[in-house]
């Protein structure tokens, strides 16, 4: 005699970028990681006609939006994503740009030059979790205080977001 377990079916398990991607472009059905940096000239009328604290219409947005012939794009303080019909492609925002996004969000302007966004670091990518327990250092000290920029836009995925 065999007993039949009836399992309930799961549903497939939605990624945290995909979410946040869909909060601004519902259309999107899938987020992958860039493949090849991505080199952009933000010129002055891209900053002119940005708007400040504005994921998809600051400076940045607006440069790669033009280079890329984009659907969209959404430029976050550590992440941008580009979007093309109905896929979203995640990027790193490297130190260069974060500063300027900060000077940008603080009304004083983006410089204009080229600047480059780069690939996702192989510990961050899509469907990778290193991560296991409770945030702690290697030693097992729980880490150190982190200062949080303000005066900014909101990080994607927060409670401040959107809705």
């Amino acid at each position: 005699m065999s007993t039949k377990v009836n399992r309930i079916p799961q549903k497939p398990h939605k990624s945290r970028a995909l979410s946040v991607v869909q909060k601004y472009f519902p259309q999107i059905k899938s987020v992958e990681d860039g493949e090849a940096p991505i080199q952009v000239e933000v010129t002055k009328q891209d900053s002119n006609s940005a708007a400040v604290r504005n994921h998809e219409a600051c400076a940045m947005a607006v440069a790669c939006k033009r280079k890329l012939h984009a659907d969209g794009v959404i430029v976050s303080i550590d992440t941008a994503y580009i979007i093309k019909g109905s896929k979203a492609f995640r990027y790193r925002v490297p130190d260069a740009v974060q500063r300027e996004i900060v000077s940008f969000d603080r009304n004083a302007g983006f410089a204009t030059g080229e600047y480059r966004l780069a690939t996702v670091l192989p510990c961050n990518r899509l469907g990778e979790n290193l991560r296991t327990g409770p945030h702690q250092t290697k030693n097992g000290k729980t880490p150190k205080f982190r200062h949080i920029t303000s005066g900014i836009r909101t990080v994607l995925g927060s409670d401040v977001e959107r809705t």
